[in-house]
C-alpha cells in the first residue's frame, strides 16, 4: 500500500509540475523620447511551460512577493507602520502571458490601481529575411514585424525549437534571442538560460482583481488617468478613513510619511512620471 500511494503521489505531482525553460533577457529602453541619450535596463524572464509562457520582470516578482508578505503580516498583527527603505522597485511592470499552441497573448498593464488585461489572438505578420548571423553562439536568422505602432527587427535561433520570445513577440520557427525596434528605443537580448520545475497552471494564472479590457477602453482609462493621476488614491484613502479610522504611516528612503503626506507625494511623483514617461513599448496604446 505504501508503494502504491507513493506512485500515486508521484503521478499527481507530475501532472501539476513540469520541467520548464527559463530564458533571461536584458531589456534596454529609452522611456523619455525627449532624452534619447538616457536609457534604463532591467532583467526580464521568459518562463516557458508545456502549456504556455509568462514574460515578467525579475525585480517586480521579488517586489510583489515582499509586498504581499508585508501586508499579510500587517493584517495578522494589526501593524500600522511600514518600512520600505530597502525594498527595490521595478522599472517595468508589464507582464505578458501566451498560451500554446495558439499563441494567444495577454498583455498585463496597470493604470494606477487598476490591473488590466488586453487579450490579442491575432498572429503577428512576420517577414523572414534570408539574412543570417550569429548571436551568443547561435546561428540566427532575421525577421521583421509591426505591432503596437512599432516596427521590430528580430533574430531567431532555429536550433532552439521554441516559437516564443520576449514580450509579445512569438510565432517564428525558433526562439527569438534578440529584438530591437526600428528607432533603437527598446531592445531585448538573451543573456542566460536555465531549467526549472514549475506549476504550469500557476504560471499562466490570471488574478481575480485583473480586468479584461479592449484596446479602446484602455486608451480611455489612460486619458482619464493623465487628467487626474491621484484620483484612485484619494478614493481609497477616503473609504479607509470611514471604515477604519487608524492613522497609517510609512518609511521610505529613511523618511517617515503620514497618510496625507503620502497622498501628496504620490500625486507629485505620478505627475512627474507622466512628463518623463512618454515612449512606451506599446506605443499606440498611449496616444
Amino acid at each position: 500500500m505504501k508503494i502504491n500511494l507513493s506512485i500515486l503521489l508521484f503521478l499527481i505531482t507530475g501532472f501539476c509540475l513540469a520541467q520548464s525553460n527559463q530564458f533571461i533577457y536584458e531589456y534596454k529602453f529609452k522611456i523619455d523620447s525627449l532624452n534619447r541619450d538616457q536609457s534604463d535596463s532591467e532583467n526580464m524572464v521568459l518562463q516557458t511551460t508545456p502549456k504556455g509562457s509568462k514574460f515578467y520582470s525579475q525585480v517586480k516578482q521579488e517586489y510583489d512577493s515582499m509586498m504581499t508578505a508585508t501586508f499579510k503580516n500587517a493584517k495578522a498583527t494589526q501593524q500600522t507602520h511600514f518600512d520600505f527603505t530597502n525594498l527595490k522597485q521595478s522599472k517595468v511592470s508589464t507582464e505578458v502571458i501566451k498560451t500554446y499552441p495558439d499563441y494567444k497573448r495577454t498583455l498585463k498593464r496597470s493604470i494606477s490601481s487598476n490591473r488590466l488585461l488586453i487579450i490579442n489572438d491575432q498572429k503577428l505578420n512576420w517577414k523572414i529575411s534570408k539574412e543570417k548571423s550569429k548571436v551568443l553562439g547561435y546561428d540566427v536568422q532575421k525577421a521583421t514585424t509591426t505591432f503596437h505602432g512599432r516596427t521590430w527587427n528580430v533574430w531567431f535561433a532555429p536550433e532552439i525549437p521554441i516559437q516564443d520570445g520576449p514580450h509579445e513577440l512569438c510565432g517564428l520557427p525558433g526562439l527569438i534571442v534578440k529584438a530591437e525596434d526600428s528607432k533603437g528605443d527598446h531592445q531585448f537580448m538573451l543573456i542566460g538560460t536555465k531549467k526549472v520545475v514549475v506549476d504550469s497552471d500557476e504560471i499562466l494564472n490570471k488574478k481575480n482583481r485583473e480586468i479584461a479590457v479592449t484596446e479602446d477602453k484602455f486608451k480611455k482609462l489612460w486619458a482619464d488617468y493623465k487628467k487626474d493621476p491621484a484620483k484612485d488614491m484619494r478614493q481609497i484613502s477616503a473609504s479607509s478613513d470611514i471604515s477604519a479610522p487608524v492613522s497609517v504611516s510609512m518609511t521610505i528612503d529613511g523618511k517617515k510619511y503620514s497618510q496625507d503626506d503620502m497622498l501628496k507625494l504620490v500625486e507629485k511623483e505620478r505627475r512627474e512620471e507622466l512628463q518623463k514617461k512618454n515612449n512606451f513599448l506599446e506605443l499606440d496604446l498611449y496616444k
